[in-house]
């Protein structure tokens, strides 16, 4: 049984964009390791990518910062006390039934990707310009890394280390793989 059965959720190009290219397992575990080492958003290294493969270029300073202002109250606000709750439900808990304590972990981890999902429709409505629907070429390429350094270095307010370079080339790897050689050349 789904926590939201009866919501009905309008067309979201960006959540389409992000279930698909998270859905590789490489870009999950680097999406994690940025958010486990670095605190960075998921969803806003998703958008950053997604920006511009979808041909709409680099992210202007004012829609990454409105997009990081959304982001951050949004995962504040709601999707980081759900995190938090389903990683407490993780290990047995003493004196509670664990079937009882799954069926809320359950209840919670879909809370969370709805709460996700609502964050990345804001993000989604952010962008007026219209999708050229590229996804490819070396001129969407260049935007994502763009997009991705500027996102980084204004989250993290530092030069990015090795490991993040590594996890920003991986995500980016995945949709542009035909541009492989790119990547050194802008990052």
């Amino acid at each position: 049984m789904s926590v939201f059965p009866n919501a009905g959720f309008p067309p979201c190009a960006l959540w389409d964009f992000a279930l698909k290219l998270y859905s590789n397992p490489t870009v999950e575990q680097a999406c994690l390791s940025l958010q486990n080492r670095k605190g960075v958003d998921v969803n806003l290294l998703l958008f950053c990518v997604w920006v511009a493969a979808s041909g709409r270029e680099e992210l202007r300073e004012v829609e990454l910062e409105e997009g990081m202002a959304i982001s951050h109250y949004w995962q504040e606000a709601t999707v980081r006390p759900m995190r938090n709750i389903r990683n407490f439900l993780k290990p047995p808990l003493k004196y509670v039934d664990n079937r009882l304590t799954n069926e809320l972990k359950r209840v919670v981890s879909e809370s969370e990707i709805y709460a996700e999902k609502l964050q990345l429709l804001a993000l989604d409505r952010l962008i007026d310009r219209p999708a050229t629907a590229s996804f490819s070429g070396s001129i969407c390429a260049r935007a994502a890394v763009q997009n991705l350094f500027k996102y980084l270095a204004k989250e993290l307010d530092a030069e990015p280390d090795d490991q993040d370079r590594a996890d920003i080339k991986a995500i980016w790897l995945a949709v542009f793989s035909e541009e492989d050689e790119l990547f050194d050349e802008i990052a």
